[in-house]
């Protein structure tokens, strides 16, 4: 037990982090014009896919939630993980490629795959909460189920 963080609900976190990248995400880079391969690049474009009609304020705030800067929420969350991370986070969640895929791109002999999985997991969602913050989203949404 951690004196500074409190103790979190590892299968609800789970469940919303893959629920995220199901089901979210999508719908996200949908409303922001960008593209999943946006998230696996290096460097996130400062232009988003534009349209010549519509009031951009309004386009940019649909049902509330403000998709560009949700989306540069996750590039920056995915991007400050470690670098297992990244590349579990990119290829199994991003690209939707099998762990049979991804397995041998991080390999270890210290731990199995569904652990650094996990870890991936949620380092994503103790990233998330912050970078959400910097990039001033509304609302903010805790993947960290604390229950």
């Amino acid at each position: 037990m951690s004196l500074l963080f409190p103790e979190i609900n590892k299968k609800r976190t789970l469940e919303n982090v893959s629920g995220f990248f199901k089901k979210d995400l999508p719908r996200l880079l949908l409303m922001s014009g960008r593209n999943l391969t946006d998230l696996s690049s290096p460097k996130l474009s400062a232009a988003p896919g534009s349209s010549n009609f519509g009031n951009s304020n309004e386009d940019k705030l649909i049902n509330g939630i403000d998709a560009e800067a949700m989306v540069e929420a996750v590039y920056d969350s995915i991007h400050h993980c470690s670098h297992p991370s990244q590349i579990i986070l990119i290829e199994l969640f991003v690209k939707r490629k099998s762990w049979q895929d991804v397995k041998p791109m991080v390999y270890s002999e210290q731990y199995k795959f569904s652990y650094l999985r996990r870890q991936a997991m949620f380092d994503f969602a103790n990233s998330f909460d912050y970078w959400q913050k910097v990039h001033h989203c509304q609302p903010i949404i805790s993947l960290t189920d604390f229950s």
